[in-house]
């Protein structure tokens, strides 16, 4: 679909005074079914292409299902049966999961506005479970062409290591990242944000958890605390201003927890409001290294979900190319 002629400033939200606050439905159509992944065009992902891939260095940027053990926030985690076909000399595997178990996509249908009920373009809870498999919102449609386009890292783990406050002291509370050092890290970086990138965020969460003892991990699968951008008009602001395609973290939320200014909770807003893929728990701990190894800090990046109808969210099957 191509871009809107005009991109409304932030005070212009909704767009129709009855839809809910911040939302912008209607923007890239009635019926639309990408939202912000309207950015990634053709033409989007050859330039890329063309710009960011110079070593053809690559990493992987799925955790492991079973990573986290016990699994976080009460959810079903990783099990896998191994099937010896016995006469045969041939092994089978059988494995069961939460979608939302270890790295993961959230879907348009994941994360409503609480108040109003709805989801995406007015989608709600009624037209999602009106029969077993509706397909509403589901990131289904977003497997037609994959995920490709150009990420940039803020890698603010490292940078407030360097500030003499690591970030691993606080991911297991609900510590706010405030944007105005996300924005100060952005200049030190001489990074050019463009609309259509996916940002990436990397916090330390998932370097603190591997460094946790068992007694560590169960604690941990218990909290509903996290380190994430800090919520606040002037981060929404920012983030609708640079029109990113999609959002990452490698915490269990993209935003901290509990939510510094609720008015301005994100999960609903970006979902349900912009149509903006929030995707957690992305292992960025090797992609900074290699960021930091060339002190280039975009890259190429692919993405293929899960394909099936009416998933609500999906391990990210992601590559960074640099």
């Amino acid at each position: 679909m191509p871009r809107p002629s005009h991109i409304p400033r932030l005070e212009e939200l909704p767009l129709r005074p009855d839809n809910p606050p911040n939302s912008a439905w209607g923007l890239w159509g009635e019926d639309d079914k990408l939202g912000s992944l309207n950015y990634l065009t053709d033409q989007v992902v050859l330039s890329t292409i063309r710009e960011e891939v110079r070593t053809g260095e690559r990493v992987g940027l799925d955790l492991p299902l079973d990573h986290f053990d016990p699994p976080l926030l009460g959810r079903a985690g990783h099990t896998q049966q191994v099937i010896n076909k016995e006469p045969l000399v041939v092994n089978d595997d059988v494995i069961t999961f939460n979608t939302q178990c270890s790295s993961q996509w959230d879907s348009l249908r994941h994360f409503a506005y609480q108040k109003d009920k709805k989801f995406y373009n007015g989608t709600t809870q009624a037209d999602i479970h009106c029969s077993p498999r509706t397909d509403l919102n589901s990131l289904q449609p977003w497997t037609e062409k994959g995920i490709a386009g150009r990420g940039v890292l803020i890698d603010y783990a490292s940078w407030a290591h360097q500030q003499g406050r690591p970030s691993s002291q606080y991911c297991f509370q609900g510590f706010g990242i405030p944007i105005g050092e996300v924005k100060e890290l952005v200049s030190d970086l001489k990074l050019d944000l463009r609309p259509g990138d996916v940002l990436f965020l990397r916090t330390g969460y998932v370097q603190a958890y591997g460094a946790l003892t068992e007694e560590g991990r169960k604690d941990v699968a218990q909290k509903r605390e996290w380190i994430g951008l800090a919520q606040s008009r002037e981060t929404t602001e920012w983030l609708w201003d640079n029109q990113f395609a999609a959002v990452v973290s490698d915490s269990p939320g993209f935003e901290c927890r509990p939510p510094i200014e609720p008015a301005w909770h994100l999960h609903p807003i970006l979902l349900a409001g912009w149509g903006t893929p929030i995707g957690e728990l992305f292992d960025l701990d090797r992609l900074a290294a290699l960021c930091e190894k060339h002190q280039k800090w975009s890259f190429f990046f692919t993405s293929a979900p899960l394909n099936y109808q009416g998933a609500v969210a999906s391990p990210p099957n992601a590559i960074a190319i640099l």
